[in-house]
């Protein structure tokens, strides 16, 4: 007898939504706006729709934090696929080979999960906890700036706030994050299929969302420095 489906959408299904959502942000940054007739409005609507997705991925990242076999394995792989992805985002991005003011995503996600590990070990009440967490956090997020990963600091932040809310009522966890993101115009959107997460794995295609990274990239940058 199959096991009946929860309601919701499932760690997969959120993925998708990411994955779509950079695929039009980065075909706008990398295609569309090194076009000779380009608009920029329609340039903004690839960036807007673009916005859904880091907020997805820093909510799924926490959630593989606390249910990952083995913490270790689950940091290397996103420390690999960080160096793998490095020169595709630099041609995709910027139409280069190097660039060293602008590490790709992967980078920030495996400072925040670093982050998450100590923030586990010294987590607590007491006044000497509470110091402990701030250092973890502030040196997270200063390497992250220190590195330019994507989102700089404020990319460890945003995983360090999901951490915090996990567990917490969903609503409650949408306002903060809806107002977290509300710098950029349409991030908050991604608290609507984040609420709807239904703590399902889903498809397991957990290496195909690490390879759609580097080779949408690889395309891209392609595409932006030899075609275009």
């Amino acid at each position: 007898m199959r096991e009946k489906l929860q309601k919701g959408l499932s760690a997969s299904s959120l993925k998708w939504i990411a994955v779509i959502s950079m695929l039009i942000d980065h075909f706008g940054i990398a295609i569309y706006w090194q076009m000779e007739h380009h608009v920029y409005h329609i340039y903004e609507i690839f960036r807007y729709v673009g916005r859904i997705a880091f907020p997805i991925y820093c909510f799924l990242i926490v959630e593989g934090f606390f249910l990952t076999r083995n913490i270790r394995k689950y940091i290397g792989r996103c420390l690999l696929f960080a160096c793998i992805s490095e020169i595709p985002f630099n041609m995709a991005i910027y139409g280069q080979i190097w660039n060293p003011y602008s590490q790709n995503v992967f980078f920030t996600l495996t400072i925040g999960l670093g982050t998450l590990v100590v923030l586990d070990k010294v987590r607590g009440y007491d006044a000497v906890s509470i110091v402990k967490q701030l250092l973890c956090i502030g040196i997270g997020a200063g390497l992250a700036q220190i590195l330019e990963a994507d989102y700089h600091y404020l990319g460890v932040l945003f995983i360090v706030m999901f951490y915090y809310c996990r567990g917490m009522n969903k609503w409650r966890r949408d306002f903060i994050g809806a107002v977290a993101f509300s710098y950029e115009v349409t991030a908050p959107l991604a608290m609507i299929p984040i609420h709807f997460y239904n703590g399902e794995r889903g498809l397991p295609l957990k290496y195909v969302f690490y390879l759609v990274y580097p080779a949408h990239l690889l395309i891209y940058g392609m595409i932006r420095m030899f075609v275009l």
